[in-house]
């Protein structure tokens, strides 16, 4: 019942997929309410046919329809908690709602599936139709669908909502170390942009002056008027010019 498993959902939950059991897989159930019906069908055929009279016929005709009535009966009601049942997947979990008057919900949340095996057999490839089992991270069995109608179907939907349950997890994780690092960088950039702009501003470096070079030393009379006896000897200036520096040194005395 679609109302009664709208009611169970949550703020922000919105039904993705919805389907219920094959409705021949409603015949196993109903197999009581078949055999009466056909056991009355075949009851009537024969007092039509041998037409029995008097009071055997009414009394056959009585139990005959009551026969019927019951058989009928126990179809309907099998049929009206096949209508009850309501398999929904949500884009949080899946629900598995069951009862005609007294209702059984049980879910497992998308994040906790890991895998889901589906069978089909020939009839349920034919019918559309087949065995789901939903296994949880643990490898336990979390719910068997069957008889599921639309089994591959309701399988591709689910897993696709558990991996739109991932990745939104996933940006959630990332989200805010992407805006981290995003500001960061614009950070360093503006340090970078400060940084230039002050040495833009910053006035030219002058160089310091050079050093004076050291006052040269001064050298006394003697060394002076050795000197200018080597140059003498060496031939280097003339004994005339000798005299004349030497008279000129001993002058500044």
């Amino acid at each position: 019942m679609a109302r009664y498993t709208d009611s169970l959902l949550m703020d922000g939950e919105h039904v993705v997929y919805r389907t219920r059991q094959h409705p021949l897989g409603r015949i196993a159930a109903a197999r009581w309410g078949i055999l009466m019906v056909g056991i009355a069908i075949a009851a009537l055929l024969a007092i039509v046919i041998f037409n029995p009279g008097g009071t055997a016929r009414d009394l056959l005709g009585w139990i005959t329809l009551g026969v019927l009535v019951l058989g009928a009966a126990n179809i309907v009601w099998v049929y009206l908690h096949w209508w009850a049942e309501d398999y929904v997947i949500t884009n949080r979990r899946i629900l598995k709602v069951e009862g005609l008057f007294n209702k059984r919900a049980a879910d497992s949340g998308l994040e906790k599936i890991n895998d889901a095996i589906l069978e089909q057999s020939l009839l349920g490839r034919m019918f559309d139709w087949g065995h789901l089992r939903v296994l949880t991270a643990a490898e336990e069995v979390a719910d068997d669908y069957h008889m599921l109608h639309h089994a591959p179907k309701f399988k591709k939907t689910m897993l696709l909502a558990k991996q739109d349950i991932e990745d939104e997890l996933a940006r959630r994780i990332t989200a805010p170390l992407e805006a981290l690092n995003a500001r960061e960088v614009e950070q360093d950039r503006k340090e970078s942009e400060a940084q230039a702009s002050a040495r833009a501003a910053a006035p030219p470096t002058v160089a310091p002056p050079a050093p004076a070079p050291p006052a040269p030393v001064q050298k006394t009379t003697e060394e002076k008027l050795r000197e200018l006896a080597a140059l003498r000897d060496a031939g280097l200036i003339t004994p005339e010019d000798y005299e004349a520096k030497k008279t000129t040194i001993l002058a500044t005395m």
